[in-house]
């Protein structure tokens, strides 16, 4: 039998080789968390991003790089304090973003019911040093008819510019009890981002809402359920999005 063969089939070989991977992916994951945190060019920061997902081990699908692209736009455009509905890999790139920003007017505020994976993220913030990323653990309460989280808003800041609800680990009708719990706390210009939105009702749930706070509410991608709402100053309603999704008109 050929030496590889032998070397391919002996389980310690195996073992190291899952190891040497495991090892490289990990350097390579702390090489791209560290550059993202000292760069400023917005090309070299999008690279890093994509370094940092690859090596997490969870590539990103074109439909994750649509949503999480958006979110880093629109991190870096407002000018004001983000909240994050349950924390994930995205949590440590917005902080970077947040860290960057002049005088420390970005701080990204994340809720999330997981106390394991809250200190996970706590550690990741510590360990890249971001400081303008603020990780709250609260565990999920139901409210009539919507799901969100047990803290007193009180304990948030007192206007957010930009909310990210991302349904890999928010549900849609966390996105709903976000928007019941915390509307007082919107900023005058605001944008929402919410994905995973499938059921019909919800997505008139949320277009009826936009349409009380004169906001436009728009279907960006049909498939993936990412839905966006924006105060009709700060962005204009798309007619059609490219996969033929139509925008939800909620007129004044």
């Amino acid at each position: 039998m050929p030496i590889n063969s032998l070397l391919g089939d002996n389980s310690v070989m195996q073992t190291i080789r899952a190891r040497v991977a495991f090892h490289t992916r990990q350097h390579g994951f702390d090489r791209a968390a560290k550059q993202l945190m000292t760069g400023s060019n917005v090309a070299a920061t999008d690279r890093y991003v994509a370094d940092l997902f690859a090596n997490w081990g969870d590539p990103l699908q074109q439909s994750d790089e649509r949503f999480l692209r958006s979110c880093l736009a629109e991190a870096r455009a407002v000018d004001g304090p983000i909240l994050q509905c349950g924390t994930s890999l995205t949590t440590l790139v917005l902080g970077a973003i947040c860290d960057q920003s002049p005088e420390q007017k970005k701080q990204l505020w994340c809720l999330e019911q997981d106390s394991h994976w809250a200190n996970l993220m706590r550690s990741w913030l510590t360990e890249y040093q971001v400081g303008s990323a603020h990780v709250i653990h609260s565990r999920a309460r139901m409210f009539n008819d919507y799901v969100w989280y047990s803290l007193d808003p009180n304990r948030l800041a007192k206007k957010y510019h930009l909310v990210i609800c991302d349904g890999g680990r928010a549900t849609v009708q966390g996105a709903i009890g976000t928007i019941s719990r915390l509307h007082r706390r919107f900023a005058e210009k605001f944008v929402i981002l919410i994905r995973n939105v499938t059921s019909q009702t919800d997505m008139k749930h949320l277009a009826t809402w936009a349409r009380t706070r004169n906001a436009a509410c728009v279907l960006i991608d049909k498939t993936e359920g990412f839905v966006k709402i924006a105060s009709k100053d700060m962005t204009p309603p798309l007619p059609e999005t490219r996969n033929g999704a139509q925008a939800l008109k909620t007129g004044r």
